[in-house]
Formats: C-alpha cells, sequence, structure tokens
C-alpha cells in the first residue's frame, strides 16, 4: 500500500525551540508516545546531546536535523535571528549539507523539490538506496569466507565432533569447515541491515518504489547486529572505494537507529547536525572554494601554548601563498545582539594573534539582518607590532536561499585589514 506523502509532512521545529504534548508549549501533533520515545532514548542515552528532556516534552539544544519516532517525522531547523520562515531555513540547512559533504545528493534540484513534501530522513533514505542501485548496476563483488556445513563430498576440514553428533548413522555425509566465494560477506551484511531499517521506517511512495526494487535485486545475506566497529573493520581498498558513499549512509542510518522491543511503536532514528560545527565547516568550505587559489585554508590547526600539553586551536587560519601574512577566523553559531564580544572571545583571540603571528582576526556570528562590524585594535605588544580582531556578522540568507557570497566578504575584509593595519600609527 502506498500512502500519500502529504499526510506525512514533518512537524518543523527550531533549534532550542520547545514542545510537548501537554501545556504550555503543546502541539496537537505531539503525543505522549513521541514523549516516551524520547525518554526512552535519554535512559538508553543519558549523554546525549540534541535534545533535553522537560516536563510532558522535550527542548531540542543546537542539533539540527531530523528525528523519526514510529511514523511521525520532527524535522529541528536552524535560525539565525528573526527571519522564521521554516522552509527558508528547511532549504538552508540542505544547503549547507551539501556544500559540507554530508549531502550528496546526485540531482540537488530534485533534492530540493523532493524536500517540500517530505523529511531530510527520507532524503538520505532515497540516496541510499540510489547508492545501492549504482553498485548492483556496476556488480556486487564478492568475497571469500569460511562457513561450517554439511557436505555430500569431503571439500574442506572435517568438523570432527558435528561429524560425530551429526552424521553417524548417515555415513555418506561430511560436516566440513566449506570455504565459499560468494555475495555474503561482511559489506552487504551492513546494506542489508540498512534497507531492513528503511523498510521499517518509510511509507512514502518514491523511497518504496526504490526500496522494492533493490530489494528484489540485492542479495540474501545472514543478519548482523551492527556496532561502531563493524565500519571500522572495512579496510581501505580499491575494490571498497564504490562502497564508500553507501557506506557513509549506513553507518549515519544504523548507529542512530533506537527500536523499541517491546512494540515497535515508538522505534526512534535520529540524525542530527550540531549546528556550531556545521556552521564552522561550511565557512571553512565556501573559503577553500572561493579562495585557494590566493591563500592557504586550514581548518582546526593546533599549536601548544602551555608545558608542551595543553593547545590551542581555532577553527580556521588563513594564509597568504607568499606566508607573509596570517588570519584567523573563529566561527560562533550564536545571535550577538548588542554587538559587543565577550571578554573571553577577546582573550582567545589575542591568544591566537599571538601565537600564529597573525595580523588580522574575525569573530564570525551569523545574522539575518545588516549589522555593524565591530572593528578593534588590541594594545601594541613590546615588539610594537600592532594587530586587530573583528567582530562581523556574516548574512547567512540572500533572500530567502542560503548566501553564497560570505566567504567573499571574509576575504574582502581581510584584505582591507592589511591596510589600516600598516597604517596604525
Amino acid at each position: 500500500m502506498i500512502i500519500d506523502n502529504h499526510q506525512y509532512k514533518p512537524l518543523q521545529f527550531f533549534e532550542y525551540d520547545r514542545v510537548t504534548f501537554k501545556g504550555k508549549w503543546s502541539d496537537p501533533k505531539f503525543n505522549k508516545t513521541h514523549f516516551e520515545a524520547f525518554e526512552q532514548y535519554y535512559i538508553a542515552n543519558p549523554d546525549t546531546s540534541f535534545f533535553e528532556l522537560i516536563p510532558n516534552g522535550v527542548r531540542f539544544k543546537q542539533y539540527v536535523g531530523v528525528v523519526q519516532i514510529g511514523k511521525t517525522t520532527i524535522e529541528v531547523l536552524p535560525k539565525a535571528g528573526r527571519h522564521s520562515e521554516k522552509d527558508v531555513w528547511q532549504g538552508v540547512l540542505l544547503d549547507m549539507l551539501k556544500a559540507c559533504h554530508l549531502l550528496t545528493a546526485r540531482n540537488t534540484g530534485t533534492a530540493q523539490l523532493r524536500l517540500k513534501s517530505n523529511s531530510l530522513l527520507h532524503l538520505y533514505f532515497e540516496l541510499f538506496l540510489n547508492e545501492v542501485e549504482l553498485l548492483i548496476k556496476r556488480g556486487l563483488i564478492k568475497k571469500y569466507r569460511r562457513e561450517n556445513a554439511q557436505a555430500k563430498s569431503l571439500r574442506g576440514p572435517i568438523q570432527f565432533a558435528k561429524q560425530i553428533a551429526n552424521n553417524t548413522i548417515h555415513k555418506e555425509r561430511f560436516y566440513i569447515n566449506d570455504s565459499l566465494y560468494d555475495k555474503d560477506h561482511h559489506i552487504h551484511q551492513i546494506l542489508n541491515e540498512t534497507i531492513r531499517v528503511i523498510s521499517h521506517f518509510t511509507d512514502e511512495a518514491v523511497v518504496r518504489d526504490k526500496l522494492n526494487r533493490v530489494k528484489a535485486l540485492f542479495p540474501e545475506t545472514k543478519s548482523l547486529k551492527v556496532v561502531s566497529s563493524d565500519f571500522k573493520k572495512i579496510p581501505l581498498s580499491r575494490k571498497h572505494i564504490p562502497y564508500e558513499k553507501a557506506l557513509l549512509i549506513s553507518e549515519l542510518i544504523l548507529l542512530n537507529y533506537r527500536p523499541d522491543i517491546k512494540s515497535g511503536s515508538r522505534d526512534l532514528i535520529a540524525l542530527m547536525f550540531d549546528m556550531n560545527k556545521l556552521w564552522e565547516e561550511y565557512i571553512l568550505q565556501s573559503l577553500r572554494r572561493e579562495g585557494s587559489d590566493r591563500f592557504t585554508i586550514r581548518g582546526q590547526k593546533q599549536k601548544v601554548f602551555w608545558n608542551n600539553s595543553k593547545v590551542i586551536k581555532p577553527d580556521i587560519v588563513i594564509e597568504t601563498k607568499d606566508k607573509v601574512n596570517t588570519y584567523i577566523v573563529d566561527t560562533k553559531w550564536k545571535v550577538v545582539n548588542d554587538g559587543k564580544p565577550g571578554d573571553d572571545d577577546l582573550k582567545q583571540m589575542y591568544a591566537y594573534n599571538y601565537r600564529w603571528n597573525c595580523n588580522h582576526s574575525m569573530l564570525l556570528y551569523p545574522s539575518t539582518t545588516d549589522q555593524t562590524k565591530v572593528k578593534g585594535q588590541y594594545f601594541k605588544a613590546e615588539d610594537g607590532k600592532s594587530h586587530s580582531c573583528e567582530l562581523a556578522f556574516a548574512q547567512v540568507l540572500d533572500g530567502k536561499t542560503l548566501n553564497k557570497n560570505i566567504a567573499k566578504e571574509i576575504l574582502h575584509s581581510f584584505e582591507n585589514s592589511k591596510e589600516s593595519i600598516e597604517n596604525v600609527p
């Protein structure tokens, strides 16, 4: 039975929103079963970082993405400033994930349209199935494996204990440890478990159609209870390169799936991304695309600053190709209303400037309004060298889409800062 997509349109909230099944923040589509699923997840994972329990509900944190409980999908969207159109921020999230290579849609236009009536989770399901279809067309790899089995000919080491227990009467049979060369191996077992989870969670028409095609063509394998170490066991080799994208999505799905053993109605899967890290990665990838011809741009490069044990590491280090000038960017995904940097942030940026011999650093915050940059000079050190820090506000939106010129504006600001620093008396 194919179910209309629109009746499963996701519930949408912003980061830090609250939702309850009764009381002040109640939502008629969020019920007690949903709350109990979150509660069960929290009990199993008390250090969970993407939500916290409140009376009769949950409060989301700085994580964005999608949670599905049974047939109910909940999307948690980013937000910076007062612009509150959820479709706009859904598009921003999708574009950021693509820019950071966390979403590898082959047809991004189609992906954008598909999200209008479906969830990010279903998009990941569809991307996984697309990758598996490509693997099937290319040809699935075979591997050798060992298996204990009954055979009518002696073609492997005989298992004497099993032979005595099973074949005392049937002398024509042999219980052996056989060597098989087939498609029932570790990688395909992981992919089959992902197919099983997708089958459990989706009734969306396009995904279900792809799923049925894949299930009909994919080989049967033994079941596998997948844990994180299963992905680490897969060696990096030329044969495994075509499987890389499918396995990455498998890891994301399987390691974030929490089945409800009792009834299945509270099965929960969560694909959540730390918005602080996503913002940092988006800025880093944007800067690399925009300025790699003029700058060397690195992320999270650390240096020791105390006793050879304590380190500091700015989010992004930008160095001119001639190695004459260095700039630092530290990203913060939070709204600053008073336009003033905190003392701790300024001290941190001063340490970055000093340790990296940096001319100019930037604290970069998101904004959806025209906020004025705040630029200040640090007190000159004993060597007489001037350096500065700028509080900058990146316009996240260009109209109703993600602003693709943020990197250009950052680099332009740094190039201008060189002249202003040189003119400081």
